[in-house]
């Protein structure tokens, strides 16, 4: 992916939830079950995406630590890591 954009492929940090989190969700979609909740800062490997759903772009995250945390998330609370 380029530098800054959101891509397969990008790491991304949840940002700007004001300490809520951001529900990651089994589908792209507002009423989607609820997987686990992520927390501001933590990042993800982009692993599918983008899907419109609900007037949001959503992308499939893994966390690259826990392939077991994994989930659709909105792209308004994250933020591309840039790369070393």
């Amino acid at each position: 992916p380029l530098p800054g954009t959101f891509a397969v492929g990008a790491y991304v940090q949840i940002s700007g939830t004001e300490g809520q989190g951001l529900r990651l969700r089994a589908l792209p979609g507002l009423n989607s079950q609820p997987l686990f909740l992520g927390k501001d800062s933590e990042a993800f490997l982009v692993t599918n995406g983008p899907q419109q759903a609900d007037g949001h772009t959503w992308w499939y995250l893994t966390a690259p630590y826990d392939q077991t945390r994994s989930g659709w998330a909105v792209q308004d609370y994250l933020s591309v890591i840039p790369s070393p």
